[in-house]
């Protein structure tokens, strides 16, 4: 997308007599590709003089200028970057323009949807690497919890910031209709159209690799990328955490295989592990039967791998379905006195070990 902006021009009169003379505006004009401006953190400045000696350049970029030119400037800085260009006449008199790029990691976007009679503005935020580099980038959606939004969601998990610093992917956080993820009714708005509708914007930039899109979520979060990855073949891995399938979404065939990890919290009251009535009212697998679910779609041997690891100060029972169609694989985990919660997640970088196992088993 290519986005020209017009400029501020001020001018300051000296004692020469040309001062008084109409004089032409000299001015500088911009246009940048605005994935080009987030990958490379440049843009080309382009401007142009007329009857002017001498033009030299301030603000966040510097050196004496040519009268018309052309240049490729860093974007140096998070949040507003000033280029101001100041060329001169005849003795004191002089004009100069300025241009004002922004510079972030955290860029706001909102998509309209129309949820029962109404136009909705949905925002999700996208979180680019620190230092991007022009390359085609993975994208991890990360789905919030009930009552949260993805700007909460963006700065409460400090090891997925840290990978996507490192340029392992780039981070997408949407927001849920009423702070909610419509997996059984919560609320009136079509979740699986609102993924959709970002992934079409996401075609439409050269800096994401839509081929390469995994999804993780939190508790009603983790309900919704079940969900996704059941009603749309647009996902090559999910990670639903503390959350398996419900009943009806256990019902759909996947449009695609995919690789699943899956954990559980053992005294998890809010989203039972041995399935049946949980909270909103719906109706849970069993978390076995959630990944024997996916597994058997996918034509898994069906008896898995057992372990009994550590997470930090918790232990976990692992299973792990392999011999999958396409070589994705199914894990499900178990944490031992542990509930509704991600207690554990820093003590193992779980975000790390999820990213790692999407790699690993997902072309």
């Amino acid at each position: 997308m290519t986005f020209i902006i017009l400029f501020l021009l001020t001018g300051c009169g000296g004692n020469s007599s040309d001062s008084n003379q109409s004089l032409p505006d000299p001015f500088m004009s911009l246009s940048a590709d605005k994935n080009t401006q987030l990958i490379t953190k440049k843009v080309i400045l382009t401007w142009a003089t007329d009857e002017m000696f001498i033009c030299r350049a301030s603000g966040d970029w510097s050196g004496d200028k040519p009268l018309n030119g052309t240049e490729e400037v860093q974007v140096t800085k998070l949040g507003t970057n000033t280029f101001t260009l100041i060329c001169h006449r005849d003795g004191n008199w002089h004009r100069e323009i300025s241009v004002e790029v922004e510079g972030y990691k955290t860029e706001t976007r909102s998509i309209q949807q129309v949820i029962g009679n109404t136009n909705v503005n949905r925002e999700f935020f996208i979180r680019y690497p620190e230092q991007p580099v022009e390359n085609l980038y993975p994208v991890v959606f990360i789905f919030h919890g009930a009552g949260g939004n993805g700007e909460q969601e963006l700065n409460r998990h400090q090891n997925i910031l840290n990978l996507i610093d490192q340029g392992e992917f780039i981070g997408i956080f949407p927001s849920g209709f009423e702070n909610r993820w419509n997996v059984s009714g919560e609320t009136n708005a079509d979740d699986t159209e609102f993924f959709s509708l970002i992934m079409n914007e996401l075609n439409t930039s050269s800096i994401f690799n839509t081929n390469r899109v995994f999804a993780i979520g939190i508790s009603n979060g983790g309900g919704m990328v079940n969900k996704i990855g059941k009603e749309t073949d647009l996902l090559n891995g999910i990670a639903p955490l503390i959350s398996q399938q419900s009943e009806p979404i256990g019902n759909l065939s996947p449009g695609r295989p995919i690789s699943v990890y899956q954990v559980n919290g053992e005294t998890d009251d809010l989203v039972p592990i041995e399935g049946g009535l949980g909270v909103a009212g719906t109706e849970f697998m069993s978390a076995k039967g959630s990944a024997e679910n996916w597994a058997a779609y996918f034509s898994c041997n069906m008896m898995p791998t057992e372990a009994n690891i550590s997470w930090g100060n918790f232990e976990v029972l692992e299973f792990t379905f392999s011999g999958c169609t396409n070589g994705v694989e199914i894990k499900y985990f178990v944490v031992k006195n542990s509930g509704h919660n991600l207690q554990f997640e820093n003590q193992i970088n779980l975000f790390g070990q999820i990213w790692d196992f999407f790699v690993r088993t997902t072309n």
